[in-house]
């Protein structure tokens, strides 16, 4: 089992039917017991009430008691040593230095020591024929979405800039992220494209349970371990109401990642459900709801491996109870409770409105922007060093933010060129981050290789006259060693933990991946950073260390039923689908232009988001 008490999983299985979708009426997927002795600490578990004279559109149900990581790796034991011994070594601290042959040695949590032939009494661990490094860290993640992976793969972002005949407006039948995702799965309403008024489709709750936003989280969190992730900011915008939050922390907390929760927003469901109070962000002074609740119940000690931060708007904040603007800012607020701030940033005159208000600061070390595209000062592409400048970036660099780039979602979904260059003309190391499952694998090598290849390919087309008839100067290649550091000390720095973790330096926690280079993919190695960048997969991740503590050895999870968490995430996704088909306060779910089915159904064996996102192009018509 991996989190669940027994005799809950087994009535819920005999109750829907071995893993047969749950009916549509079933909208919690839990029995009357469930809920009377369920819940997370501190969360209320909610019973099935009729909405708006519709008995089926019920509460979303309570969690299901959770009784922590059956079976999982055991806490780390205070003064346990632990050798590594043998491997190739790149701490990536410069003053520490990298090593062909050492040993690391950790005690409890921490790093201890590092270098050749180190004698202590500890559980020794042969890393003989790998590399042994910092983990990977990335800074951008909505884990909830990891229930409806690979659901959008074929879609656009569809963003308000630029919108014209080749980017149609995201309305409904048009799948997009922005209607599959974020209007049917995750709030479960579909707007008036004519703004206001009735929406098209309105399910009454959230598709997801908590405990499904548990399941997501804890299915994230644990597949990028497997990867070689030790620390992931989660934005997961699905903070419906308390019980949710709490149940997406539990789910972190639970995994044994080290995680940032990006506290988010979700959908205000008020209306239907006034006991379950909209609380995000919260309110200065109070810690009764909101980030002031999470940090008094959750995050009263920097020293855990879940730590807070918040995707804080840089306006002042509407109080989600008294409906009236405040004279804070968000960012202001995330700073009264320490949380780090991480926001969406997707054009340039946002960063120039978050720089105009001065409550938000001049020190921005804990501010990490995302994707960060469409920052040029002038409409020209970002690929040179003298061809482009941008406030936004000036501003982002003078001020000590940090920014993070999802390549590969960014590269797909339309987003704007990820911006490598300007990011390092600019003197700042990105991160790097997945974003969204529903669309892109997590992978780190996926990541690293991806910023590898477009920078130096955009970079390398310009020594090509016929490709640069303006002869613009040829920026530095980024080398395989600066996009490791992108994945793991800027990575670090742009989670506000670089005194933590990052590098293999003694003194900070013992956060590290060994990786399995003596492999038919990767042998003989002649370079060790260009092994990593270039050639290693998910494969070569031998063991993961986070917090001193072996969470995966020998390519296995410790401790975790692996088979029984897919199982119960497949079930997972077929009740939130049976319910996204089930009765709505509104309408009833139209099928979309790539939907296999109607009703809705997402696209199996074909494209699930090619029609209609271009109308001015030809289709192709391509022989093999």
């Amino acid at each position: 089992m991996y989190g669940h008490d027994k005799n809950d999983v087994d009535e819920r299985e005999a109750r829907d039917g071995g893993g047969r979708p749950a009916a549509p009426a079933d909208r919690g997927g839990f029995s009357r017991r469930d809920f009377l002795r369920g819940g997370l600490a501190g969360v209320g578990a909610v019973a099935g009430a009729a909405v708006a004279g519709n008995s089926l559109a019920q509460k979303p149900g309570g969690m299901a008691p959770l009784h922590g990581r059956y079976g999982a790796a055991e806490a780390t034991v205070p003064g346990r040593r632990i050798l590594l011994k043998g491997g190739i070594v790149l701490t990536l601290d410069k003053k520490v230095g990298d090593f062909e042959v050492a040993d690391v040695l950790i005690e409890g949590k921490k790093i201890v020591a590092v270098g050749p032939n180190l004698k202590a009494e500890a559980q020794t661990i042969d890393c003989s024929g790998t590399i042994v490094m910092p983990g990977f860290i990335s800074t951008h993640h909505h884990q909830y979405e990891s229930l409806l992976r690979s659901l959008t793969t074929d879609v656009l972002h569809i963003r308000n800039i630029p919108t014209d005949a080749e980017q149609p407006k995201a309305v409904w039948p048009l799948e997009t992220y922005t209607t599959v995702v974020q209007q049917i799965w995750t709030p479960g309403r579909i707007p008036n494209p004519a703004g206001g008024g009735t929406p098209v489709w309105d399910l009454g709750r959230p598709p997801y349970d908590p405990e499904d936003c548990y399941l997501a989280e804890l299915l994230a969190s644990l597949s990028q371990i497997t990867q070689g992730i030790t620390t992931s900011t989660d934005t997961s915008q699905s903070s419906h109401t308390p019980a949710y939050t709490d149940a997406m922390i539990r789910g972190l907390m639970d995994s044994g990642q080290r995680a940032v929760f990006a506290y988010s927003p979700g959908t205000d469901r008020s209306a239907q459900f006034p006991d379950q109070p909209y609380e995000w962000p919260g309110r200065s002074g109070d810690t009764s709801f909101g980030l002031g609740r999470l940090a008094k119940k959750y995050f009263s000690s920097r020293d855990q491996l879940v730590t807070l931060g918040a995707w804080a708007s840089w306006k002042p904040v509407v109080d989600p109870r008294m409906k009236q603007e405040q004279n804070y800012t968000g960012w202001q607020l995330a700073r009264e409770f320490g949380a780090l701030i991480n926001n969406h940033a997707a054009h340039g005159q946002m960063v120039k409105d978050m720089a105009a208000d001065p409550r938000n600061g001049t020190d921005w070390s804990d501010v990490t922007l995302v994707h960060c595209n469409l920052w040029q000062d002038e409409p020209v592409a970002q690929i040179g060093v003298n061809n482009v400048t941008s406030r936004a970036w000036q501003i982002l660099s003078e001020r000590g933010g940090h920014a993070s780039i999802s390549p590969l979602i960014e590269m797909q979904m339309r987003h704007g060129m990820p911006p490598f260059q300007l990011c390092l003309n600019y003197g700042i190391l990105p991160s790097l981050s997945p974003d969204i499952e529903a669309n892109m694998t997590a992978n780190p090598f996926s990541l690293m290789r991806s910023a590898y290849t477009l920078q130096r390919g955009l970079a390398n087309d310009l020594v090509y006259l016929l490709s640069d008839p303006n002869q613009l100067s040829v920026p530095q290649l980024v080398t395989s060693r600066q996009v490791i550091e992108m994945m793991t000390v800027a990575g670090a720095a742009g989670s506000g933990l670089l005194d933590k973790v990052g590098t293999l330096t003694p003194g900070k926690e013992a956060d590290i991946v060994i990786l399995d280079a003596n492999t038919i993919n990767t042998a003989p190695m002649n370079n060790v950073p260009g092994t990593i960048v270039t050639l290693m997969e998910s494969r070569n991740v031998r063991d993961v260390l986070i917090a001193g503590k072996v969470v995966y050895r020998n390519g296995k999870l410790v401790g975790w039923d692996v088979g029984k968490l897919v199982r119960d995430i497949n079930k997972a996704r077929d009740r939130i689908l049976a319910r996204i088909n089930g009765p709505a306060l509104v309408g009833s779910i139209p099928k979309g232009l790539n939907s296999q089915s109607d009703p809705y159904r997402p696209n199996f064996l074909g494209s699930n988001g090619y029609h209609g996102q271009n109308k001015t192009a030809p289709e192709y018509v391509l022989r093999p």
